[in-house]
């Protein structure tokens, strides 16, 4: 498998077509080898200071094309394209680089925390990430004090996250295997090394979209 940029440099702005070309072994069309993928596709962009965190299902044009709406700022981008062949019976993740135009000014990796305030919603971490096989951690949502009850699925899971090492900004793709609507959201899901990660939550409620980042640090 190979993914490109078709442009390597974009304009920044908002609501701004990346076009991306994905190419299959052999050179074949990703949805000629696998006519499902497309309904199991991810793309993932951030900035490489892991600023402007984008999570959207990416539309398929004519050939090798496959394209989304990004909300570009000036800087070095990482696309992350992550789908689940059932060709070949397994999850597949392919990344690739482009630059948009513009002053950059890199934006320090904020501290780790395990509490964040998204609009009106507070969002706590608890749980340890960890090496091992058991790891996990819980995300607990709460307005004014108050538990949060009516959060809605986020791309299929009642609760999404991904985590990035900003390392060499390695990637694992998380879901919440919790059921009901709130105000816990449990993941599970071990980590290969003791590093620092940023890992992005994702969930709904009131049909709105709140995306809650932590920075964590993984010590065992």
């Amino acid at each position: 498998y190979a993914i490109h940029a078709v442009e390597p440099t974009q304009q920044p702005g908002k609501d701004m077509l990346v076009e991306l070309a994905v190419i299959a072994p052999g050179g074949q069309v990703l949805s000629e080898l696998d006519e499902d993928a497309g309904e199991h596709l991810h793309l993932i962009a951030f900035r490489r200071d892991l600023t402007g965190y984008q999570h959207i299902t990416p539309q398929q044009g004519e050939g090798t094309s496959w394209w989304g709406i990004l909300n570009l700022t000036p800087g070095p981008w990482h696309v992350i394209l992550h789908f689940e062949s059932k060709a070949l019976g397994r999850e597949i993740a392919l990344a690739t680089d482009f630059t948009t135009s513009g002053p950059y000014r890199p934006e320090p990796l904020p501290p780790s925390a395990d509490q964040v305030q998204i609009r009106d919603l507070t969002v706590t971490r608890t749980g340890d990430l960890t090496t091992s096989a058991d790891s996990g951690t819980a995300i607990t949502v709460t307005d004014h004090g108050q538990p949060v009850t009516d959060l809605q699925p986020a791309h299929g899971e009642m609760g999404h996250g991904v985590l990035i090492r900003p390392a060499d900004l390695g990637y694992l793709h998380m879901h919440s295997n919790s059921t009901g609507t709130g105000p816990r959201m449990d993941f599970l899901g071990a980590v290969s090394d003791r590093s620092t990660y940023r890992l992005f939550v994702e969930f709904y409620r009131g049909n709105e979209l709140y995306l809650a980042p932590f920075t964590v640090q993984v010590i065992r």
